[in-house]
């Protein structure tokens, strides 16, 4: 049998499919009025899309980095914000303004770059670079006075970069995600930060 070549069709789709980022694209959880926030050319079916720019699937044009936001208080069941939070000049911000336009245990779902990953730092227009524990920050702050709102961290995932998901790294990283994060990201590095939580009100 001949070998397929590095050239063939089927070997960069392979090679797509095991390490594209959007094998880890976000989805609504559950049922209600969805916001999808940033949301580019690529809105979620049936959700409210909120996007800076004109040129997008926006039904809502407007600054992220402006508050508050167009949108009546206790309105939204689901948010999601996929590849937008690293370039919001302040993401505590962000998430109160989520906390209010939220109505109580509506699910927000988010994804962002982890600091490992080169989706971090290859874009010139990202602000911040996350963390596991920075992401648990922005539900449970580690200090009170940074902001009242409160949410519930339902999970929070971090999404390896092939061939280190099939060496079980994926595995330990999430299991002991402060030595991994401490030792080893930089060596393994992580794609995305996935994480999902609730409002508490």
């Amino acid at each position: 049998m001949e070998r397929a070549s590095l050239d063939s069709p089927s070997v960069p789709s392979v090679v797509e499919r095991l390490t594209n980022p959007t094998r880890f694209d976000l989805c609504p959880a559950g049922e209600g009025a969805v916001l999808d926030v940033g949301c580019g050319s690529n809105k979620w079916p049936g959700a409210v899309g909120l996007d800076i720019s004109p040129d997008t699937d926006a039904d809502v044009v407007h600054d992220l980095d402006s508050y508050p936001y167009p949108l009546d208080d206790d309105s939204l069941d689901q948010v999601v914000m996929q590849d937008v939070l690293e370039n919001i000049a302040e993401p505590i911000r962000l998430m109160e303004e989520l906390h209010r336009i939220c109505r109580p245990g509506a699910r927000i779902r988010l994804r962002t770059p982890h600091f490992s990953s080169v989706l971090a730092y290859g874009d010139p227009t990202h602000r911040h670079y996350f963390s596991r524990i920075a992401i648990e920050s922005l539900a449970e702050p580690r200090f009170a006075h940074y902001t009242a709102v409160r949410f519930r961290v339902v999970d929070i995932s971090l999404d390896l970069w092939m061939p280190f998901r099939a060496l079980g790294l994926g595995w330990l990283a999430n299991r002991l995600p402060g030595a991994y994060e401490r030792y080893l990201a930089f060596r393994f590095p992580t794609m995305n930060i996935r994480a999902e939580f609730e409002v508490v009100k």
